[in-house]
């Protein structure tokens, strides 16, 4: 054995991690067992590199990356990243800050584009009019480890996905059945994004999940891993006259469960608790508007619980 060692000794190997199994040294090269890097990416709409953290723009340290450059967005930009499964990213200044948990089947991490020219002059409806906008640019993404009591439904980084038919590249992720005119005032993703501004709808800051007036509607979240929660928040559309509400509704829960639950016409925060269950989504369906002929709608939902993986 000790001839054995002397002369793998010799060869030229990368810095690894060694183990000693059953008399046998199992060598792993140290770079697989850390955490990936973190990496940003800017890229247009054919796929063509704008920035990126291989540039002296970005700088860097343990977790944490910046990514500084100076373009004025234009349809079909994006900003990809990838890194460790969880992750914080701050798209733009006047973005919050998105926890996210990336997708394990990802290989090129988390997607998003530039909401250009939906509705409005430059940035889609849903978002704040300075967001993306001008020509200098600054994203911040690092890692983070689970800790405390937190919504783990928010995430003001989530993409549409009318009828859950699109993959999703990081979660929360929300989707539903219905968009009415599949405006971004009114996707799904609206639900979870952080703004809860009441007594209108429409463009920011009123965007809300605004589905047409059907009998089989649902809406879902999906928390990318198991998380134990303990209470749901909602705040309803609440543009009266012009909106109706749902009165009632029932919570599906991933673990088979069902929870019934009322719903009245108010403006505020409505806080359902129930006792701390281990899933990996949530859904509301069974929505029973009080009045058929109008439009009701989400501004926002709030899961309450931590996580335990």
């Amino acid at each position: 054995m000790t001839q054995r060692l002397r002369s793998i000794s010799t060869l030229t190997l990368p810095v690894c991690r060694c183990l000693f199994l059953g008399g046998i040294v199992v060598c792993t090269p140290a770079a697989w067992s850390q955490k990936p890097p973190i990496r940003i990416e800017v890229r247009d709409r054919q796929g063509a590199r704008i920035a990126s953290t291989d540039s002296q723009a970005a700088s860097s340290r343990a977790g944490f990356v910046t990514l500084l450059f100076e373009r004025e967005y234009q349809p079909g930009d994006r900003v990809v990243v990838s890194g460790p499964r969880r992750i914080d990213v701050q798209l733009d200044e006047k973005m919050p800050e998105c926890r996210l948990v990336l997708a394990g089947n990802s290989t090129d991490g988390f997607s998003f584009e530039i909401p250009y020219g939906s509705g409005e002059a430059q940035t889609g409806s849903a978002y704040a009019p300075e967001a993306f906008a001008d020509k200098a640019h600054r994203i911040v993404v690092r890692a983070w480890k689970p800790a405390g009591e937190l919504n783990l439904a928010l995430n003001p980084c989530d993409q549409a996905d009318v009828l859950g038919q699109k993959p999703a590249q990081a979660f929360p992720h929300a989707s539903s059945d219905s968009v009415t005119r599949n405006s971004p005032e009114f996707q799904e993703r609206n639900a979870i994004d952080g703004v809860a501004q009441n007594g209108h709808h429409g463009a920011w800051p009123y965007q809300s999940w605004g589905p047409e007036r059907r009998d089989d509607l649902w809406w879902k979240v999906d928390f990318g891993r198991m998380v134990e929660v303990k209470k749901l928040r909602l705040m309803i559309r609440a543009d009266f006259p012009h909106d109706s509400y749902w009165q009632s509704a029932v919570v599906e829960f991933s673990d088979g469960g069902r929870l019934p639950i009322q719903i009245v016409p108010s403006a505020g925060f409505q806080e359902f608790s129930f006792t701390r269950r281990r899933v990996t989504w949530l859904r509301l369906t069974e929505l029973v508007p009080a009045d058929r002929s109008k439009y009701s709608g989400l501004v926002e939902v709030e899961a309450w619980g931590r996580d335990i993986e």
